[in-house]
């Protein structure tokens, strides 16, 4: 299927889909966009009890949910619910695609992909995201949960997935240049299938806040810039998808051209700490708090914190104080 043809069924498919959807306007005064502290993660519940979270992300992975073709199993989604619904909390959403994306979709589906090494020295197969297929696929599971979660109020941010090194964020660390060359990998298609991904998810949560996560790609800084710029700039989805950076650190060595980028981006940005608060030499001066300060510098609206933070409640006065800040800063 040509990518014209793909682009003109996803309009009639997300236009008939909303016409039975009582949540139908894209304007941004009918958006909740989320601010404040969220948990990256609670396998420690008592993660949800600290009094300055405002929420939690929910990863899963789409092997997980959609182990056959077509068949979806959201029960890992709705065991996490039980735990912030039961705590009157607002949740995000992130599915894990990449590495992680089922096996059908090569295997029987025929989706090209190349492969790499993960952190772990186990071979991945990545689905190119290039090949028009994937993205096919990807707006039947996008509509599949927007069926199911579309109209939960607690639902404040989708993350978009990336056929990435980690399915979720936008690099490929570890993997050279030449390997993504060899792949078939060009700017250009790396950046008009990741905003076919994004329009996908954000027609069909056209009620919710969408994230992509950004990183220089082959050294490159253009190729995210362009994503995020493009994207928000995109008049049909009405400033609803942002920037998403899981890397924040308080540092200005790692990826500073992507940091001159962020900072002078005019929309929504997302982010996630680099690490736990116990991993010093993952913040700048060994200090931490460092992160609020730059996240205020940049503009962020919401950061994911590791459970850890809150499970040991290890900075609350820098909690309240960033929590403050978004609740006066952000609409």
């Amino acid at each position: 299927m040509n990518r014209l043809l793909l682009s003109l069924l996803l309009i009639v498919f997300f236009s008939c889909a909303s016409r039975d959807d009582d949540i139908t306007s894209q304007s941004n005064n009918n958006i909740s966009k989320p601010k404040g502290l969220f948990s990256s993660s609670f396998g420690n519940e008592s993660a949800l009890d600290n009094n300055q979270i405002k929420g939690s992300l929910i990863r899963v992975t789409w092997s997980d949910i959609e182990p056959s073709e077509g068949n979806y199993d959201f029960s890992i989604i709705e065991q996490f619910l039980v735990s912030i619904k039961s705590r009157n909390l607002k949740w995000s959403l992130g599915v894990i695609a990449g590495g992680d994306s089922p096996n059908w979709l090569i295997d029987s589906y025929g989706v090209d992909y190349f492969e790499i090494m993960g952190f772990d020295n186990t071979l991945k197969r990545i689905p190119k995201i290039w090949d028009t297929r994937a993205n096919e696929k990807l707006a039947l599971l996008a509509q599949a949960l927007a069926n199911t979660y579309k109209n939960d109020e607690d639902l404040v941010l989708v993350y978009v997935p990336q056929m990435t090194a980690n399915g979720i964020e936008g690099h490929f660390n570890g993997v050279s240049t030449t390997e993504l060359t060899n792949a078939g990998f060009t700017a250009d298609k790396w950046v008009e299938s990741v905003k076919e991904t994004a329009n996908i998810f954000a027609n069909a949560f056209s009620n919710k806040a969408i994230a992509v996560e950004v990183h220089d790609i082959m050294d490159d800084t253009s190729i995210p810039n362009r994503i995020m710029t493009d994207l928000w700039n995109d008049s049909a989805l009405n400033h609803r998808v942002g920037a998403a950076i899981w890397w924040i650190s308080g540092k200005i060595t790692y990826q500073p051209n992507l940091i001159n980028a962020l900072n002078s981006f005019q929309g929504d940005i997302y982010a996630q700490a680099i690490g736990r608060s116990d991993q010093t030499e993952r913040f700048e001066d060994n200090d931490y708090t460092t992160i609020f300060s730059q996240a205020q510098t940049m503009g962020v609206r919401y950061v994911e914190l590791w459970e850890y933070e809150f499970v040991y409640n290890t900075f609350p006065t820098e909690f309240e104080n960033f929590n403050n800040y978004t609740s006066t800063t952000f609409e």
